[in-house]
Parts: C-alpha cells; structure tokens; sequence
C-alpha cells in the first residue's frame, strides 16, 4: 500500500468517526439534558395553582423516555468511542506524512484503531466491561463511505 492510498483509507475512517462523534454527541445530550428540562418543567407546572397534572405527567413520561433511551442506546459510549477513533486517526494521519514512514507498521496501526473502534462500541457495561461478541476481524471491515445516511455505531 503506497502513502497516498493508506492516507486516503485513513481519511475516509476519519470521516466517518467525525460524523459518529458528533451525531452519537447530538444523541447523547440532547436526550440527557431534554430529560433534565422535561423534569425540572414538569417539576415547576405541579407547582402552579390551578394548572392541570396531566402536562407534567406527559413531561414527565418523556423525561423517563429520554433517559433510558440514552442509557439503552448507549449514546454516551459510542459518542466517546467515535471521538477517541477520531482522535487516534489523526495522530495516524500525522504519522502518515513522515519521512520516513513505516507504511505498513501504520498500516496495522489503522487496522488496529478499527478492532478497537469494534470492541469499545460493542463492549457489555453489564458484563464487566466484555465484548458481547468478539468483533470481526479488521481486515473485513470496509470504510464509512460519505453516501451513508448513518454512522457506524
């Protein structure tokens, strides 16, 4: 592989963790703070006289909604795990336009922020921590292309 076309492979990752970081972001807090201001709303119509319960029961509703939306999705894990991605990849884009750059150490490199990727979106927080199942050998992934509507968890 010549320095072009692993700096290309890696951008084209890069891309598509960029895009996970900041949608898994928008997902993540948007339905940790929207279940904080559901609550806190909900919290201030019981308080009003004469004002009917049925709006902050509904508030209510979708402040629990929202927060076990998060926690189920894991919004937060794979937030972080696509930034941390992000990150690793443009340390190796660094590296890419060395000198002296040893393609196919950086190679592996790359391949290597992909198996991680894998076992940190995939991790089971109820299992210590485990893979669910092991993730597939990163020689079988493919990038993220940019006609994608969706990240890659």
């Amino acid at each position: 592989m010549d320095k072009a076309t692993l700096k290309r492979e890696a951008s084209q990752w890069r891309a598509g963790y960029y895009k996970g970081q900041r949608n898994w972001s928008a997902a993540h807090h948007s339905s940790i703070y929207g279940s904080i201001v559901c609550s806190v709303v909900a919290g201030a119509l019981l308080q009003i006289k004469g004002m009917e319960p049925g709006y902050a029961a509904v508030l209510t509703s979708i402040a629990a909604a929202l927060s076990s939306a998060a926690a189920a999705g894991g919004f937060q894990r794979k937030w972080r795990s696509n930034r941390l991605s992000r990150s690793r990849v443009d340390g190796l884009l660094i590296d890419i336009e060395a000198d002296e750059a040893d393609l196919p150490k950086l190679a592996r490199q790359l391949k290597a922020i992909i198996a991680e990727h894998d076992r940190e979106v995939v991790r089971d927080e109820g299992n210590g921590g485990a893979a669910a199942d092991p993730p597939a050998s990163p020689a079988s992934h493919t990038p993220p292309s940019d006609k994608t509507a969706a990240p890659a968890p």
